[in-house]
């Protein structure tokens, strides 16, 4: 993204830490015509989960969403790396 903030500054928005914001903005972008690019660390897309569906999809809108830093996880044996109902608690 530094990349891309360096080559074509008025066309990069950093919101920081605003997920929710992000996707809406995206939403209001594709809404004027352009084809924006939502990057959202993939840890915290599901805080965005609502504006992808009601900004985006149930809009029809046309937006590039980018989701970093997904990666498939191993056990631990000190503490669990994701959440399973079934799984006892850790001691």
């Amino acid at each position: 993204m530094t990349i891309m903030q360096a080559a074509m500054p008025d066309r990069v928005f950093d919101v920081g830490i605003a997920e929710q914001h992000a996707v809406t903005f995206s939403a209001g972008l594709a809404a004027e015509g352009m084809l924006p690019f939502c990057n959202i660390y993939s840890s915290f897309s599901q805080r965005a989960y609502d504006n992808v569906i009601h900004d985006v999809a149930l809009q029809k809108l046309k937006v590039i969403l980018c989701l970093d830093r997904g990666a498939k996880t191993v056990p631990r044996t000190t503490a669990p790396s994701t959440w399973r109902p079934s799984a006892p608690s850790p001691t």
